[in-house]
């Protein structure tokens, strides 16, 4: 069960692709803090596996596995979602992300653990803590990132037009 459930996410996450307007547009403004996001969360995993706050079924096979899967799919598109979402605004990117972090960090978390999935040994209102601490750097990142490689808004009118 445990492997259906991984592999559920990671597809259900990319298939929610189809439903973003102008993919193509979106991946090249947010990929690079989507992946920025991935290697903070790597971090945190290597982290939390090296003082076993995180625990995995299988051992490190299915940990490495499970990270993957996670970080790959639903972690990385959501992040695309979310700055979709936000336009830019801090206020609906962080009530978005309250919103986001709340469900992952409590029933989400809850049903993992249940089904055997992984066990995060940190209360869930740390795991929630350290999901707005990494959304808020996320914010900060791509902020920053926009000043030094802006990029041109698409004219749709002037489109055909040199």
């Amino acid at each position: 069960m445990p492997i259906a459930i991984r592999i559920a996410f990671f597809v259900g996450s990319w298939l929610s692709v189809l439903f973003l307007p102008n993919k193509k547009k979106l991946f090249v403004k947010y990929l690079p803090v989507s992946l920025f996001s991935a290697l903070t969360v790597m971090c945190e995993i290597f982290f939390f596996s090296t003082h076993r706050l995180w625990k995995v079924k299988g051992g490190q096979k299915n940990m490495t596995h499970t990270a993957f899967l996670l970080l790959f799919g639903p972690y990385l598109v959501m992040n695309i979602w979310v700055f979709y979402l936000s336009k830019g605004k801090f206020l609906y990117y962080a009530l978005i992300n309250i919103a986001a972090d709340l469900v992952y960090a409590f029933p989400i978390i809850a049903l993992f653990k249940k089904f055997n999935v992984f066990h995060i040994k940190v209360k869930s209102i740390y795991f929630f803590l350290l999901l707005l601490a990494d959304a808020c750097l996320n914010f900060g990142f791509q902020k920053f990132f926009e000043k030094i490689y802006p990029q041109p808004e698409m004219d749709l009118q002037n489109k055909g037009e040199s």
